[in-house]
């Protein structure tokens, strides 16, 4: 059965992408790991009700919501993946029942996450699905030991009131049973169920009596000690692991051989509070997790650049790749649907380590936003993309622009004395802005991007469809291209309301005459779907991964230095 149409008669009465998002349950997020700040499509309320604010802002107490035993939590999700970022995500995908102040669902979580610095989880995107309520007798939790992430901060609050005045150090530990998706796969949800009980008899078998055990986000683990010093983490988490790990375990769906990841963090020399505590050890965990050590990982203190006045090392590390022509591109093809035919690259942001490898985007992107960096580097990815484009003839490439860069009047103004410099490279030029870009002060943007349009570039719309831009505004703004966010393409093969919503989003391109760009793509059902439903180009690992244009010549320009 083909989608209804968008539009009306000749009044063109139109259905807002946001409308119909929340209409299908679904809300659009990116989440910042490192800081916890979670940030929601605008349909959030209406999809998920009225749910506090503080309980949506924050990634880890989003989690608390989850029902104990229902499923992995997103964090769970994405820190026991096991996938790697290439450049562009490592796909995450869970189910489970969260209680949504007083409205039990069942919810579909999915999208990818991106790679930090230190090499673990820096930020994720994604799309969440409200599914069906969930019955009561679907929660039939047992365990006496079993809580959500919100009451293990608060037994850790209590066993800190109760030890640190008295001088008694308290360590957190939190364990997570290996591949649990491998054993989903191979043994069902009721074999894995009992996997996790034997699991947790055994850490119970090891258990000093003032320890407490703790059962929370299906196959995680907290282990409470008391008066243990940190010379004797080691010991005290080896004795767990040994325990799981002494046999294998046996279920009425088979064998399994298990292993146990554990990362332990102490009272009071890491800090003094139960949510810190829980979250570092909770990282350190996914250290060992990602090294497949068997043995723990112990959460440190951060270390900060000696005299910086408290500026993180990376901030110094990229304003001294800037100064020392340390920037590159990284071009990702863009395909025709039909045919596989390149018709341009994406240049993405590349910064060399001294010591080799790069530093990740993901993560350095948001802070040059935070330190007002960010324009210089925007600039910067500005004159690679010309002088590529008048170094190669056949080229086209596009380029993202942050929209703290387009609020500053430099950067307009030396594309524009760019462009004059270079018409034809200019030509072969697409600028793209996210839709959330676009909210702010929409008269302005379409001003912006009006000439940007009169120099001979190309416009494109990228992360198209969490909401943001009313349709009033799209008509205004003059876009050659809309880039549709992959966390809804990605979901195709699953979902028949992504399909629907997908090809909502392309027939409203076709109604206002664009392009556009499915990203995202990783196998050939996906493509074989967008082609038939006309979207104009396809991006994602199907088709190319980006890799490291030549280095060209570069422009000197005065150094640089960290903001204060």
């Amino acid at each position: 059965m083909s989608a209804p149409s968008l539009f009306g008669s000749r009044d063109e009465r139109i259905v807002e992408p946001r409308s119909l998002l929340s209409s299908i349950g679904e809300v659009a997020y990116s989440w910042d790991i490192g800081s916890d700040t979670l940030s929601w499509g605008p349909n959030a309320a209406e999809v998920l009700g009225p749910v506090p604010l503080a309980v949506l802002q924050r990634g880890l107490s989003f989690a608390g919501l989850v029902e104990p035993g229902s499923g992995r939590s997103r964090y769970d999700a994405i820190f026991s993946s096991g996938g790697h970022d290439l450049g562009d995500g490592a796909v995450y995908r869970t189910r489970y029942a969260a209680d949504l102040a007083g409205r039990k669902m069942w919810i579909e979580d999915a999208g990818r996450w991106f790679v930090g610095i230190d090499g673990r989880p820096s930020r994720a995107r994604g799309v969440l699905r409200l599914e069906r309520a969930v019955r009561p007798e679907e929660l039939t939790a047992t365990d006496a030991d079993l809580c959500d992430r919100n009451a293990l901060v608060e037994r850790v609050d209590e066993a800190l009131a109760e030890h640190l005045p008295a001088d008694r150090s308290v360590v957190v530990l939190v364990a997570a049973i290996g591949e649990l998706a491998r054993l989903n796969g191979e043994f069902g949800h009721e074999g894995t169920e009992e996997i996790i009980e034997e699991v947790r008899q055994r850490l119970h078998s090891v258990m000093r009596r003032r320890d407490q055990l703790m059962h929370y986000s299906g196959n995680r683990f907290a282990i409470l000690l008391s008066s243990c010093p940190a010379n004797q983490i080691e010991a005290a988490a080896e004795r767990f692991i040994k325990a799981v790990a002494r046999s294998a375990v046996e279920s009425s769906r088979g064998i399994a051989l298990v292993r146990l990841r554990v990362g332990a963090a102490i009272a009071p020399d890491l800090a003094r509070e139960g949510a810190t505590l829980v979250k570092a050890a909770e990282s350190a965990l996914s250290g060992a997790e990602a090294a497949g050590l068997d043995n723990a990982v112990i959460a440190r203190r951060p270390v900060v650049a000696e005299g910086g006045g408290g500026v993180p090392r990376l901030d110094l590390e990229a304003v001294a790749a800037l100064n020392e022509r340390r920037v590159r591109l990284a071009l990702q093809p863009v395909v025709t649907a039909k045919g596989r035919i390149p018709a341009f690259h994406e240049a993405l942001l590349r910064v060399e380590r001294p010591q080799g490898g790069f530093l990740a985007a993901a993560e350095l992107v948001p802070l040059l936003e935070r330190r007002g960096l960010v324009n210089l580097f925007d600039h910067r990815v500005l004159e690679l993309a010309m002088t590529h484009l008048t170094n190669r003839q056949d080229a086209v490439l596009s380029i993202n622009v942050s929209p703290r860069t387009l609020a500053d009047a430099d950067w307009i103004e030396g594309f524009e004395a760019s462009a004059g410099a270079n018409p034809g490279a200019a030509k072969r030029l697409i600028v793209e802005v996210t839709e959330t870009a676009t909210i702010e002060d929409p008269e302005r943007m379409a001003r912006l991007l009006t000439r940007i349009k009169q120099r001979g570039a190309r416009v494109a719309i990228d992360d198209f469809g969490a909401g943001h831009t009313s349709l009033r505004h799209l008509r205004a703004f003059p876009i050659d291209i809309l880039k549709l966010d992959g966390a809804f393409t990605q979901n195709l093969r699953r979902s028949t309301d992504d399909r629907f919503f997908v090809r909502t989003l392309l027939e409203l391109a076709h109604h206002l005459g664009v392009e556009t760009v499915a990203e995202w793509v990783d196998d050939e059902l996906q493509a074989s779907m967008l082609c038939d439903w006309g979207v104009t180009y396809l991006q994602g690992h199907l088709v190319g991964k980006a890799e490291l244009s030549l280095p060209d010549e570069t422009h000197d320009g005065p150094p640089l230095r960290a903001a204060g």
